[in-house]
């Protein structure tokens, strides 16, 4: 008897274990965050099941026009509507921008107000060529070098590596060979997911290829309505280009988003918190 008792709660023992290793894992599964890539790997969707919009913010500085066409300007009003509607943002801007003593402030609100801060490159390379991306511009040597400059720049902040490690590459444009070297250098890669007019906010009024922010809009909530934006990566620049008036601007309609997002249901999230592995 006191060998069949013995047995018995051996057996509850293993079967109790194998239920707890089952729990673990399946735990383990409900935690990992789910991922789309494009066909270079690179992470254009977050959690497409569930009703969760990443909003992303990305700028560069052009030195040679002293911010002319590239700059950071939005920052500030930005940060200013996140703020007023409790929203959370990832923040993207190029090394470049770090230098500039008008946006130290605004890049400080961004880590203490819980925004995610990474970078987008130091100087905004451009990767590859954007009519046929199999042709690298940049080899693996040349963007550790701006990269090693970028992170300098964010470690000047307080950030560590762990903090700082997921990033949207520079001009949104990459090839096989760039992917690869970035994720060398330790870096989750993320893109705005394909589909949105968003990244056409730079181009000039009057001009062959201006989308304003009237199109940019309506195509977005033509989208949502027939596509859904579930697990987006919806990228606004926070910069003012040139020759477009503030009301022209993507990032002035960013009450009128998330307010419109929130009425059919969408939450907000960062990458801060994503599981990549």
């Amino acid at each position: 008897m006191r060998h069949i008792i013995i047995s018995l709660l051996a057996a509850v023992a293993l079967f109790t274990g194998c239920r707890n290793n089952a729990g673990e894992q399946q735990s383990a599964a409900i935690e990992k965050d789910s991922l789309v890539q494009d066909k270079y790997g690179v992470n254009v969707k977050i959690n497409p099941d569930k009703k969760v919009v990443y909003l992303v913010f990305t700028a560069h500085f052009s030195e040679n026009d002293n911010g002319r066409f590239e700059n950071f300007d939005g920052i500030v009003p930005v940060l200013d509507i996140l703020k007023e509607k409790d929203v959370k943002g990832s923040f993207f801007p190029t090394g470049k921008c770090f230098l500039q003593e008008k946006y130290q402030e605004p890049l400080r609100r961004i880590i203490d107000e819980g925004h995610y801060l990474s970078a987008h490159s130091f100087a905004h390379l451009l990767l590859c060529d954007e009519n046929d991306r199999s042709i690298s511009l940049v080899g693996a040597d040349s963007i550790a070098k701006d990269f090693a400059k970028m992170e300098e720049q964010l470690q000047r902040f307080g950030l560590t590596k762990e903090q700082y490690n997921t990033m949207i590459p520079p001009y949104e444009t990459y090839n096989n060979e760039s992917v690869e070297a970035m994720k060398a250098l330790g870096f989750n890669l993320i893109n705005p997911t394909p589909g949105m007019l968003n990244g056409m906010d730079w181009t000039t009024p009057g001009e062959p290829g201006y989308v304003s922010s009237a199109q940019i809009l309506e195509h977005l909530w033509n989208y949502e309505k027939e596509n859904g934006l579930n697990g987006f990566i919806l990228l606004v620049h926070a910069m003012d280009y040139p020759d477009r008036t503030n009301e022209d601007r993507v990032y002035t309609h960013l009450p009128e988003i998330i307010d419109t997002l929130r009425e059919k249901g969408y939450t907000f999230a960062t990458v801060k918190d994503v599981k990549f592995e």
